[in-house]
């Protein structure tokens, strides 16, 4: 796998799958580049689809605390220079789609159209005290309580009960594999001060915002406001699917977005 040569002391690793227009897909707090194992699968036959370690969790660096989801936004660009692609098309999930925004905001001429999958623009009260939660147990390596609170948050409630098997090694993933504590604290500190509202309508690519009916961490009230902010831009949602829809739905998710895509790509 490609890593990026290092800038500021922060290397980023990625993959690049398939063929044709570029696109760019950044992950969630917590989450490596298999986030989107499951949709690169749809997007590989028709874009050249690059996926990466955000900062702080899998092959990538793991900084000192105190950077941005901008800093964060700077790094997909340096993935984009290192992969010697000029402009791509963008979606980011969670933490991934406010990445996302700072990327079209601060690097507007590399961006062809933006993905706002199950984001937010700033902290509502209740998912300030969700993320100040999470940061708590990981400042005082509550590892296994980190896990669970963010599992009972991530999945709709029926889907959470009927995929036993999967539940198991997506906690597992969050136990084993998800960033080293200085990790989740890196990130969720730059996802609680991040506030991209004010400057959203300055955005002007053909913009997608998605959001799920059962999403408990990122409700769609959170993606309206999104909506509300970007001239033009399309919201889309799903119906009884939790946060994590891109798992829990990934055919219906991955036509939404497809659909978006042929249509802006013609």
């Amino acid at each position: 796998m490609p890593m990026t040569p290092p800038r500021e002391g922060v290397e980023i690793n990625y993959e690049i799958h398939g063929d044709g227009p570029p696109l760019i897909l950044v992950s969630g707090t917590g989450h490596d580049l298999g986030f989107w194992a499951g949709q690169i699968p749809h997007f590989a036959p028709s874009f050249r689809t690059i996926v990466f370690d955000n900062r702080g969790v899998g092959a990538s660096s793991v900084p000192e605390r105190g950077y941005s989801l901008a800093d964060m936004a700077d790094d997909a660009a340096h993935v984009l220079d290192s992969a010697g692609i000029d402009q791509a098309h963008v979606m980011g999930f969670s933490m991934g789609g406010h990445i996302s925004q700072e990327l079209a905001l601060n690097h507007p001429e590399r961006v062809l159209s933006l993905g706002i999958h199950h984001s937010w623009t700033r902290n509502g009260a209740r998912l300030k005290k969700f993320q100040e939660t999470r940061l708590y147990l990981a400042e005082h390596d509550q590892r296994v309580a980190l896990a669970e609170i963010s599992m009972l948050a991530l999945h709709a409630s029926a889907y959470y009960d009927a995929h036993v098997g999967e539940m198991d090694a997506h906690r597992q993933f969050l136990l084993e594999k998800s960033p080293v504590n200085a990790g989740w604290v890196g990130q969720l500190e730059a996802c609680i001060v991040g506030d991209t509202y004010d400057r959203l309508p300055t955005i002007n690519v053909p913009t997608l915002v998605t959001c799920s009916d059962l999403d408990l961490i990122a409700s769609p009230h959170l993606s309206a406001e999104i909506h509300a902010q970007i001239p033009g831009s399309e919201l889309k949602i799903l119906e009884g699917t939790g946060h994590v829809a891109l798992m829990e739905d990934p055919d219906g998710f991955a036509e939404i977005c497809l659909d978006f895509l042929r249509r802006v790509t013609h």
